[in-house]
């Protein structure tokens, strides 16, 4: 038995499909590979989003808080002022006043002296005016020497706050100078992961790009694949009916044949079947 004679165009057809095919699968898992990457690079864009919140909310507090404690110098610098100038003024009114007496008491105990004398001296009307005066210079004395002493211990208050608040302004210097450095740290890190982001949007970008490009290539490949596989299957159709065609032709022969033998045997008066008979006078009748 002979093999059947191989179709050239449609040996051609079948590599073509099978190629094709390949190349789909081919496709199919690169346009994989792509689609993962790109999920890769989506999360990390929401990751470095989110960094970049934590660190805009960190340099906008920090931005905050500066503003409060430079408030706040401005503040203690003026009190301070207020106070040096307080402690100045008071030191020029003590410097203002000069008295002998040294103490309070010193300055009670001759007035004493004083009154005893008035109380119990045989005085001339010149003299007893003189104490009287000496007694009323003495009490000026001694309200001055009580504005001389509440300058000190105003002196000595404000001296202390002065110190206060000179210590204050150090730990808010301190305190500034800590929150320009967190500042300039978040505005660090967010050019840092404005680069990244930028970066990973360009692959955004290049991904759907190429992703784009393998489904327009995946749709030409199944395309072609279905117009190959149709071609295909027209190709066999065509042969299949060439097939039962020259099947029919050869059937149609072999029966002409037939009654060309029934035909003759008939003629020569040799036996003839009834079926052979039949088909002898029934032309229309068709071995099947």
């Amino acid at each position: 038995m002979t093999e059947p004679r191989v179709n050239p165009e449609l040996k051609l057809l079948e590599d073509k499909i099978a190629n094709l095919t390949q190349e789909k699968r081919r496709v199919i898992e690169d346009l994989k590979g792509i689609r993962e990457e790109r999920r890769n690079v989506i999360t990390n864009l929401k990751e470095i989003r989110n960094q970049l919140k934590e660190q805009r909310n960190l340099r906008d507090t920090g931005i905050n808080e500066l503003k409060q404690l430079i408030e706040e110098s401005r503040n203690i610098e003026s009190r301070v002022q207020e106070a040096v100038e307080a402690l100045s003024q008071t030191k020029r009114d003590i410097t203002s006043r000069t008295h002998r007496e040294k103490t309070s008491h010193d300055i009670e105990r001759s007035i004493a002296e004083l009154e005893w004398r008035l109380q119990t001296e045989r005085l001339t009307r010149d003299q007893e005016k003189n104490l009287l005066l000496r007694i009323k210079e003495l009490h000026m004395k001694k309200a001055e020497l009580k504005q001389t002493e509440a300058a000190l211990e105003k002196m000595k208050q404000l001296s202390l706050e002065s110190s206060n608040l000179n210590t204050k302004m150090k730990e808010i210097r301190a305190k500034i100078d800590d929150t320009k450095k967190k500042i300039a740290l978040a505005k660090d890190a967010i050019i840092k992961l404005l680069e990244r982001l930028k970066d990973q949007q360009s692959d955004l970008k290049r991904l759907d790009q190429a992703i784009q490009e393998r489904e327009q290539q995946l749709n030409l490949l199944q395309t072609q694949l279905k117009a190959s596989v149709a071609k295909r299957r027209e190709i066999i159709e065509a042969r299949r009916l060439e097939e039962a065609k020259k099947a029919q032709e050869k059937m149609e022969k072999e029966i002409s044949k037939l009654k060309e033998d029934i035909k003759s045997r008939f003629l020569e008066g040799k036996k003839v079947g009834l079926d052979e008979l039949k088909l002898l006078l029934n032309p229309e009748d068709e071995i099947t």
